[in-house]
């Protein structure tokens, strides 16, 4: 089901000049820390340039603005370049996980030469891999062929929310929970691990509902996952979320919120992970003090699967006016950044 309004105000907003990027280049890549392999370890990533996402050719997420890094004239022959560039940049690593600007299985946008390609030149040369999908390429006659070439593969779900009226109202995803929990079956019969993504705070919820979503969709997603990312948002440009934030009418969630997530979803036994984009910055998570303690100890706590240290944290702070503020915000119609709509009542002329 599509709420029809919500998707045409998304897609108004994105750009209609054809993108024409080096197709012969990754949009990035970097080395990071992760633990697919159940450990702390540099891992390499890339984000190859497609055409871009089926869905988006549709409509797109009210939050995602990977459109931003799509370019039309991306062919099977510049998905091999883009490839070769990736293997030479691993070097010693030997985990990789791979982007697209929508799905690394979708056979339109990664073309399945190209897949073949990609999958015969890493053999030999990493210990795990992590791809990203929509639920709808996760299809046994789709995917059964990746266990051919010998690499153990995790395949990352973005279910957002085990709630299909959020994912329906404020995401705009264009699926559901049992989409999500069919693809897994498929990919759990397949011998496939998976991880999957949890957006904590989309459009017209306060902290304090996204907050209770989070920790229900935990306890939804928890038999279906080998681990869990809680991905706060972020502000991403062209967006129906960017255009909310920049009118003061959405507010970007608390580290504090994210620790408490993290605290309770390990409580229940999930294996919860979260590496915050743009933490602590302008467009992503933080709280009033932005300092760098708190989302230290999330990265940290996230790479080590312990929590003790973040939960000792956490339990010794006085929060008295973080509740307060979510108390507050939980009230009203709509949850702004109060800092942001004061600034723009400030600089209105029609308040001179």
């Amino acid at each position: 089901m599509i709420n029809r309004e919500l998707s045409s105000s998304i897609k108004a907003l994105m750009p209609a000049k054809p993108r024409s990027s080096d197709p012969d280049k990754p949009v990035s890549m970097w080395r990071e820390r992760d633990r697919l392999r159940g450990f702390p370890e540099t891992t390499m990533v890339v984000i190859f340039r497609t055409t871009g996402c089926s869905w988006y050719n549709f409509s797109s997420c009210s939050m995602c603005g990977y459109f931003n890094d799509v370019a039309s004239n991306v062919g099977v022959d510049n998905l091999k370049k883009q490839i070769d560039s990736a293997i030479s940049a691993l070097g010693y690593v030997r985990v990789l996980k791979v982007f697209t600007s929508g799905s690394f299985l979708d056979p339109i946008e990664f073309h399945p030469e190209a897949r073949d390609y990609f999958f015969r030149k890493l053999q030999g040369r990493i210990d795990k891999l992590l791809i990203e999908s929509r639920t709808e390429y996760i299809r046994k006659d789709n995917i059964e062929s990746i266990k051919d070439y010998g690499i153990p593969v995790r395949i990352a779900i973005g279910l957002e929310s085990a709630n299909d009226d959020i994912i329906m109202n404020s995401i705009n995803k264009g699926s559901s929970f049992s989409k999500f929990t069919a693809a897994a079956k498929v990919a759990k019969n397949l011998g496939f691990e998976l991880r999957t993504y949890l957006l904590f705070k989309p459009l017209f919820l306060s902290e304090k509902a996204a907050i209770s979503d989070m920790l229900f969709s935990i306890e939804k997603a928890m038999p279906h996952s080998t681990d869990i990312s809680i991905n706060p948002m972020n502000i991403q440009r062209h967006t129906l979320v960017e255009k909310m934030w920049k009118k003061g009418l959405y507010r970007l969630p608390r580290l504090w919120s994210l620790a408490n997530i993290l605290i309770k979803g390990s409580d229940m036994g999930a294996s919860v992970v979260s590496y915050p984009t743009g933490g602590n910055k302008e467009r992503g998570i933080h709280n009033e003090d932005r300092g760098p303690e708190l989302l230290n100890l999330i990265y940290d706590s996230s790479l080590k699967q312990n929590f003790s240290d973040l939960r000792a944290y956490y339990e010794k702070s006085d929060l008295r006016e973080y509740y307060e503020y979510l108390d507050a915000e939980d009230v009203n119609m709509f949850q702004p950044d109060y800092d942001r709509l004061l600034d723009r009542v400030v600089q209105s002329s029609s308040w001179i």
